[in-house]
């Protein structure tokens, strides 16, 4: 397409964007951008400026020196646990890597925790409720192998399980984290221990550390003749309690494990994930069953927090808490501390090196700068305007800029809530803290505009505006009336001009401005020139507020799966083509739409583009084609 634009004629032309830069920062953190593929993990730019930062009363600033992988958080990098089955919290489901973590706090004194995520970084803020003095006879790297392993233990063992001294006690992958913690509590409790684990190694460093166990105390965790060695060793009793780690069959067998009144306490998540059967006969010895997912019920009660708090000081105290067998992996070999710990290899803990300890018991830590891929983050101070936000995608779109921080919300829509799952969608932003506006404004003219921009000046200075409204009026060009246009015009073309107008004088420190555009403007649809031209005023609107030096985004978009029109004309999950292109899964969308806000282009545009055969409906030749023209099924 030529084009004549500042004196110079050219072209418009769609040419691949940069790949997004890493920045230095100060605060850094770890996610996984594709569960189930652990080469997609990444070092994230956070928020948190250590050097300005004020900390609540109840929390703590740490630089985090070493951090703690965790059982869960591999199932999450794998795939093999959903984030939502693992996490109840929604603000925290894109930042779950990490549990706990040693380090120094503002006043440079040695502390180890436990977060609920977002342990893995450079820094972070921590419940001080959570955070215990590291003894001055450990090491940080020392310290990190304590924190969430004894709490489980301690919680499972004592709270949950009332284990009393004499009892016996079947602990599963007994060289594991939880499972040394396990042991170590229950053989100074005065319990018998029975531990199963999965190689002759294993075997052999459970005999070595803890004397008191023999080959008479250790089954086998690979199958399940471990219940043979428990029915033996007990004399067909069984034990008081079951640590049960391990699944499916061997999740049976330790089940049958159980004596008359035993306990079974779960703390895997596979089998409750994946809602597994359990015999009901089991139940006729008075046996008790519990799932407990540890970061669920602490988090949630101050009063557990407390009681597994006091245990552990007073476990460390008393010297029944001591440091566990650790791997290290130093920060830049992440994916290999993940895979390394999915092979089942490791003994004990698997840790992560964010920098080295000082010499020094005490000593104010200098933030280390990382480099990190950049993450947006909503100011929970401000106010961010999503026109046409109960649509599908202004919903995904609203919960995304939640999860990214935002706190007031102005929602536009013509028609206001008419479904359930809109008004779910708003309880759960609403229990999260957010304020929910939904402005019933009409966009299509300057007043209700200026209406708009008032509700949401009154919420907070608006930091971003989004504009997704849309009158979809297709037809070929000699069947378009004069009124489809205008009505295709009121929410993209009109409704843009007045929001470039007025955001320039009600909306000063402004952020962004972005205008969902369409593939249908930047390659052509034949049914949609409205459509396709008030995009293209759209376009130019941006284009014209970048000359000025203000915020202007313009994003074609072509079809987009999941949720809104497309997803409602797809059948049998059959992906459709649309001008050209195939729904583009709402995930990808919104992580796309991140990379365009952190870029200066004023259009843009993302696309799923569908192959040749597919965009010709299955001619993969030019016989084909004719023959299908011609009515023709086949051709000889």
């Amino acid at each position: 397409m030529n084009v004549y634009s500042g004196g110079k004629w050219g072209s418009y032309r769609h040419l691949p964007l940069d790949s997004c830069a890493t920045v230095t920062t100060p605060h850094a953190w770890l996610n996984i951008m594709t569960p189930g593929n652990l080469s997609s993990f990444k070092w994230l730019e956070g928020n948190l400026d250590p050097e300005r930062v004020q900390a609540k009363p109840d929390e703590k600033l740490v630089q985090i020196y070493y951090s703690a992988l965790n059982f869960r958080n591999v199932l999450l990098a794998t795939g093999n646990v959903a984030v939502n089955v693992s996490v109840e919290d929604h603000l925290i489901q894109n930042n779950v890597q990490g549990l706990e973590f040693s380090g120094r706090d503002h006043r440079g004194r040695r502390v180890m925790g436990i977060v609920y995520g977002l342990a893995l970084a450079s820094v972070l803020q921590a419940d001080k409720a959570m955070l215990w003095d590291v003894p001055d006879h450990w090491t940080l790297e020392d310290a990190a192998t304590v924190p969430m392993v004894y709490v489980t233990a301690y919680y499972v063992l004592v709270v949950v399980g009332g284990m009393k001294r004499g009892e016996s006690v079947l602990i599963h992958s007994g060289t594991g984290g939880v499972g040394q913690a396990a042991i170590n509590i229950c053989l100074h409790t005065g319990c018998t221990v029975y531990t199963t684990v999965g190689t002759k190694e294993k075997r052999e460093f459970i005999k070595k550390q803890y004397p008191q166990l023999t080959d008479h105390n250790i089954g086998n965790s690979r199958d399940t003749s471990f219940e043979q060695l428990i029915l033996t060793e007990t004399n067909g009793r069984g034990v008081d309690l079951v640590l049960n780690s391990l699944s499916e069959e061997k999740l049976q067998a330790s089940v049958r494990c159980l004596a008359h009144r035993g306990r079974f306490l779960e703390i895997g998540k596979s089998d409750l994930a994946n809602n597994s059967l359990l015999g009901m006969e089991v139940f006729l010895k008075g046996t008790s069953f519990y799932g407990v997912m540890l970061n669920k019920v602490v988090s949630k009660s101050p009063e557990y927090e407390k009681i597994v708090r006091n245990m552990l000081t007073e476990g460390i105290s008393a010297g029944v808490v001591q440091p566990l067998h650790r791997t290290v992996f130093p920060d830049t070999e992440v994916e290999q501390a993940f895979r390394y710990m999915t092979t089942g290899k490791h003994i004990g803990k698997v840790l992560v090196q964010i920098r080295l300890e000082e010499d020094s018991k005490v000593v104010m830590p200098v933030p280390r700068l990382m480099q990190a891929y950049p993450w947006y983050f909503c100011n929970p101070s401000y106010s961010y305007i999503i026109a046409g936000g109960l649509g599908g995608f202004g919903l995904e779109l609203a919960d995304w800029l939640v999860l990214r921080g935002a706190r007031k919300l102005v929602l536009s829509s013509h028609s206001g809530l008419k479904t359930g799952y809109q008004s779910f969608r708003l309880r759960t932003w609403r229990s999260c803290g957010a304020t929910v506006v939904i402005s019933l404004a009409d966009i299509t003219t300057k007043s209700g505009v200026r209406a708009l921009l008032s509700e949401a000046n009154r919420l907070g200075q608006v930091d971003a505006i989004f504009n997704l409204a849309m009158v979809l009026r297709d037809a070929v060009l000699e069947n378009q009336t004069e009124a489809d246009f205008v009505t295709s015009a009121g929410p993209k073309a009109v409704a843009a001009h007045h929001l470039d107008e007025l955001s320039r004088q009600m909306c000063p420190y402004l952020r962004h401005f972005v205008m969902f555009s369409s593939a249908a403007c930047g390659h052509g649809n034949a049914g949609q020139t409205n459509y396709g031209m008030n995009n293209s005023i759209m376009e130019r609107i941006c284009e014209a507020r970048v000359r000025d030096g203000l915020p202007g985004l313009a994003v074609q978009w072509g079809a987009v799966g999941d949720v809104g029109l497309v997803a409602e004309m797809q059948e049998e999950q059959k992906d459709i083509v649309i001008g050209g292109t195939l729904p583009q899964r709402i995930v990808s969308c919104l992580e796309v739409l991140e990379g365009f806000m952190r870029q200066s282009c004023p259009v843009v545009s993302s696309m799923v583009v569908a192959d040749k055969d597919a965009r010709s409906d299955g001619c993969a030749t030019v016989v084909d084609c004719v023959s299908r023209i011609m009515g023709m099924s086949k051709v000889a």
